[in-house]
């Protein structure tokens, strides 16, 4: 199964980061898939696990704010043609590891970035799953638990 759903996140090109504001409801966006290459060719090969998910964004952003009070959230990611979808259920955090904001990093997105990697906007959401739910596009639901959920 696990070869299964990393393929699949490799393939997705839709992804939703959901996580709870200050009135205590989701709040869903889209964010930028960094397994998939046609996304981050850069990346390519470097995420081992799916149980935790990398995006980039912005430090002024709603989110940031929303994980800092709570960390609860989840991640869908979808390929609508084929009705996959994978639900993964888990906890976000604000990445403070230099090593892994500058290995995730690419130049061009200076562009979303005012000051590039060390300007001050750039930020990295850490996203560890407990739990999953995959849709595996023949009308099945397969479950599974990743790690022990952590309060």
């Amino acid at each position: 199964m696990e070869k299964t759903i990393k393929k699949f996140l490799q393939n997705c090109s839709n992804i939703e980061l959901t996580t709870i504001n200050k009135q205590g409801y989701p709040e869903t966006r889209a964010m930028l898939n960094l397994r998939n290459e046609n996304i981050a060719p850069h990346l390519k090969g470097k995420f081992e696990s799916f149980e935790t998910i990398y995006f980039s964004t912005n430090k002024s952003s709603s989110k940031i704010e929303q994980i800092e009070k709570n960390k609860n959230a989840s991640v869908y990611f979808s390929l609508p043609q084929s009705f996959q979808g994978l639900l993964l259920t888990g906890n976000a955090y604000i990445e403070t590891d230099k090593n892994i904001k500058d290995a995730l990093w690419h130049d061009s997105w200076k562009i979303y970035y005012k000051g590039g990697r060390d300007g001050g906007d750039y930020a990295v959401i850490r996203f560890e799953a407990f739990e999953y739910k995959f849709y595996n596009g023949n009308f099945e639901v397969i479950k599974g638990a990743l790690k022990q959920i952590i309060l």
